[in-house]
């Protein structure tokens, strides 16, 4: 029952689910089979060379045809250790063709171009993002993968005192079941792998920037934030554009309807962020809560945890956040003086 035998009965599994042999079959067992490597020793996370099973899946999803998207968007992504054999361009330029209209890969396109300094390019994918229909870094996608995928594994009970010790390590306020270390594991290496990059629209739509600049990129920073407002895969995509939307629109009636989403944002971020590390008066963390994180996105379990704690899934009137810089954006529309 401890981690090492919990381990070595899920590379067995890693192993039958690649033998497979289908794309997104590979890719999730290369993926989980570097992130067990981590678990086991944390040393092993940071050697220069995958693992050898890590690496020969991968590659053989890479080969495999037609090209499969979340493949592609990893091997896009410098195949994150999973492979010294990539080619992050060749996957940018298949993704770009598969999915023309998701800004997510437009933004990668440009920090691409930003790192080789061609800044025509870079405003070239600027455009291309701001005229997009949606963002999807595939975050959910890439979870809901390796969840399915170790939904097959037999998980034998933790022994009582591993448990409870791991439930305090987890901050869970409760002794852990074999599914949470199965999904705080899972959850650790979605978000270490499907993290959106998204410091090229911070760049772009920098306050001072847009407003010297013309109504053009004013209007394009407007669009691309209001595409990441409507991520909800992950907490950071809404939390910046609603908080950049806020600092672009002021005062204006648009802007205090943004003001209130942002409010409305930051009421349930606050409130599971008291309830996470394992000190709240509020009651354990759910023993479902790794699983709607995987399932339905960070925003959506956190929502559900909010209910399961019986509070209202709304702000109350009035209610502002403690945060100084989000209780000044929401109050006035703009930054408070100093505040980070």
């Amino acid at each position: 029952s401890g981690p090492t035998s919990r381990l070595g009965t899920g590379r067995q599994h890693l192993r039958a689910v690649a033998a497979q042999g289908d794309a997104r079959s590979l890719l999730a067992a290369s993926m989980l089979w570097s992130g067990f490597a981590g678990m086991e020793d944390s040393a092993s996370s940071l050697r220069a060379k995958p693992a050898q099973e890590t690496r020969a899946w991968f590659d053989a999803a890479r080969r495999a045809r037609p090209r499969d998207v979340l493949v592609a968007w990893i091997e896009a992504s410098d195949c994150v250790g999973l492979s010294d054999s990539c080619d992050p361009r060749g996957a940018l330029q298949f993704l770009r063709h598969a999915e023309p209209q998701n800004a997510a890969v437009q933004l990668l396109a440009l920090a691409e171009a930003d790192r080789r300094g061609d800044r025509k390019a870079a405003d070239g994918y600027w455009r291309a993002a701001a005229s997009a229909s949606v963002y999807d870094p595939h975050t959910l996608e890439i979870s809901r993968l390796l969840h399915a995928t170790m939904a097959g594994v037999d998980q034998p009970p933790l022994d009582p005192r591993l448990a409870q010790a791991m439930g305090v390590w987890f901050g869970l306020n409760r002794s852990a079941t074999a599914q949470d270390f199965a999904d705080v594991g899972l959850v650790g290496m979605a978000a270490a792998w499907a993290m959106p990059g998204l410091s090229p629209v911070a760049n772009e739509c920098k306050a001072e920037n847009v407003a010297s600049a013309s109504l053009d990129r004013q209007a394009e920073c407007e669009r691309v934030l209001e595409l990441l407002a409507e991520d909800e895969s992950t907490l950071i995509a809404p939390m910046i554009g609603l908080a950049k939307l806020v600092e672009l629109s002021g005062a204006s009636e648009e802007g205090k309807a943004r003001r209130e989403q942002l409010r409305q944002l930051y009421w349930t971020y606050e409130n599971m962020l008291e309830r996470m590390p394992g000190i709240s008066p509020g009651g354990p963390l759910p023993a479902e809560y790794g699983t709607w994180f995987l399932t339905e996105g960070e925003l959506s379990a956190m929502r559900k945890a909010l209910a399961h704690y019986g509070l209202p899934l709304q702000a109350p009137a009035g209610w502002l956040p403690r945060t100084p810089r989000y209780r000044a954006l929401i109050s006035t529309g703009r930054e408070a003086a100093g505040a980070k």
